[in-house]
């Protein structure tokens, strides 16, 4: 129940169509129940009694009747649906901004395929609970209490033998809402092992395809979708007995009134039109009963949705804004990490008491084993994660004190393998600088080496480059993504690995790029080819997490220590 509370507490700033939804719900339950009472008077006082006087007004009445429930159907459809997709939409939205602002390490534990499926699958069950169980719950609910009322005003004899079979529904609702909760909890978390699998196996489908995987793949794929197909088939089991069974037992109040009813009018208890009415107003308890324990099933599936959708939005961001955090001025581009220790969640220490300052206008280097820490210092710059112990600042700015956004917007990363969307390549340069002009586009590309590349593509600027630009070489997309980070002009610039991927001819364009962007710009390089930092102006050695050397190359070279090593090693195998 406290999902349904939660789902309900959503829905509160809608109240206004709320009301409006309600009152129409209202109107349509109450005009579903005088049709009978037509029919009775028309049964009693016109053809038992053989006077057709008032049959044109009863009948013209039956039909405003009929006619006005329709208008008041039409109202209500169009408001509750309507309420559903905008209680929809500003959850989906909501829910995406709030995933947006979820640390890094939240999505490095959490599969793209699942978060989709709670995005989109479980979304729907929600919009379905909203648009059509709550509001055919309401109208039931309305039909079997006015029902019950006018039951009991024409028989109460009669109308107690039809709550007879009441008591029994009703706890076996309950039993079979204690046996299909678990079950659909199960098949919702199914279907996102599903997403997960799919999503995880296209994004591969070169890999997979590469090495000859796909029939394993298949068969992974197969016991996923077997899994969820167990789970939904357990569900269809127990409603398909269960709703019989149900309807059974209304079938028997029914069978029971027209069995006593047709003595009591033989006998001359009751009339004949009573008796017709009172078997249609049976309908209106008894067929809510039944739609109810229909509409239990969208209920279920909410609430299973719901706890899916409530679990995210309880996730924790472990990297946000302080309360009183500041907005950064415009930076010099000064670095400082003080006394740094860092772990990922509860695993072994990835860097201990790193200490280094890189100047405004500095490039530094960081060389050092795989696993060595490298890209961790990249990430606390960034602010993806924060330290363990210690603390990181800039231009004397502690990183926890200010706020992300001022923060990144005057940084700027360029990684190994840097994502690029499926769009355009102007739209992808624009994601530097959105309001960007054509001619600051181009000076950004032309910066990066790229422009002459792009005026080859089909429709230059304008061309689509497919997902993850799949349809560029390995250095063409780094270029564009080293583009990217000129246009945002940022104060520093990270570069992590961003030419290790890339053959010769790529590597030399993108260092001549390099060159040019890097000059009076605070810059970290992150690099295994170390031939690519020889002009640092400060290269930081790592290994095993901490800081083993410290100086320029020439410097390191002539201590003969593990940089010297491993850049001897480096051109040893490229001799060979």
């Amino acid at each position: 129940m406290q999902v349904l509370k939660r789902l309900f507490r959503l829905l509160s700033p809608y109240w206004k169509t709320i009301i409006i939804s309600a009152l129409l719900l209202v109107g349509r339950a109450g005009l579903e129940l005088v049709p009978p009472l037509f029919q009775r008077e028309i049964i009693d006082e016109i053809i038992t009694a053989r006077n057709l006087k008032y049959l044109g007004l009863m009948i013209t009445a039956l039909i405003g009747v009929y006619a006005l429930n329709q208008l008041v159907q039409i109202g209500d459809n169009y408001v509750r649906h309507a309420l559903g997709e905008k209680f929809i939409f500003d959850l989906r939205v909501r829910l995406y901004a709030y995933l947006q602002k979820m640390s890094l390490s939240f999505f490095e534990r959490t599969s793209t395929g699942e978060l989709m499926s709670r995005v989109t699958n479980d979304l729907s069950a929600l919009e379905n609970f909203v648009t059509h169980g709550s509001a055919l719950t309401a109208v039931d609910f309305l039909r079997l209490i006015g029902g019950t009322i006018i039951l009991f005003v024409l028989d109460w004899r009669l109308a107690a033998l039809v709550m007879i079979p009441v008591p029994i529904l009703a706890l076996a609702f309950r039993h079979y809402n204690t046996k299909i909760r678990p079950v659909y909890r199960r098949v919702r978390a199914r279907l996102g092992d599903i997403n997960a699998k799919l999503q995880d196996n296209l994004s591969g489908i070169r890999v997979i395809q590469a090495f000859a995987r796909e029939d394993i793949e298949y068969q992974r794929f197969s016991k996923e979708s077997e899994r969820y197909y167990r789970a939904r088939v357990k569900g269809i089991r127990y409603w398909s007995i269960f709703f019989p069974a149900i309807r059974f037992f209304g079938a028997m109040g029914t069978v029971i009134v027209l069995g006593v009813g047709s003595i009591m009018v033989v006998k001359d208890q009751m009339s004949l039109g009573t008796l017709v009415a009172f078997v249609a107003y049976i309908a209106s308890i008894y067929d809510p009963i039944n739609r109810l324990t229909e509409v239990d099933n969208i209920f279920q599936e909410a609430i299973a949705a719901g706890e899916r959708i409530f679990e995210l939005l309880d996730e924790t961001m472990e990297v946000k804004d302080a309360p009183d955090a500041k907005e950064l001025p415009v930076i010099q581009g000064e670095m400082v990490f003080d006394q740094v220790h860092f772990m990922y969640g509860s695993g072994d220490p990835v860097l201990h008491a790193i200490s280094f300052t890189m100047a405004p206008g500095e490039v530094v280097a960081l060389v050092g084993p795989s696993g060595a820490g490298k890209t961790c210092i990249a990430n606390l710059i960034c602010r993806f994660y924060d330290p363990v112990k210690g603390h990181v600042s800039v231009d004397g700015y502690n990183l926890r004190s200010i706020k992300l956004t001022s923060l990144r917007s005057q940084v700027a990363v360029v990684l190994q393998d840097s994502f690029l969307f499926n769009n355009t390549v102007a739209e992808n340069l624009h994601y530097g600088k959105p309001n960007a002009t054509k001619d600051e586009l181009i000076s950004a590309a032309r910066a990066a080496n790229a422009h002459d590349f792009i005026m080859q593509l089909p429709e230059g600027y304008d061309t689509e480059i497919g997902e993850r630009g799949v349809k560029l070489s390995g250095g063409q997309k780094q270029r564009l993504a080293l583009a990217r980070a000129i246009l945002a002009d940022p104060r520093i610039l990270i570069l992590d690995e961003a030419t290790s991927s890339v053959d010769a001819e790529a590597e030399y364009l993108i260092q001549q790029a390099l060159e040019r962007v890097l000059k009076g710009r605070s810059a970290l390089v992150i690099a295994h080819r170390l031939s690519t930092v020889r002009n640092a102006d400060k290269i930081i050695v790592l290994d095993r997490g901490r800081i083993a050397e410290v100086g320029n190359h020439a410097e390191l070279m002539q201590r003969g220590g593990l940089y010297s090593q491993l850049y001897q090693r480096q051109m040893d195998l490229t001799a060979v």
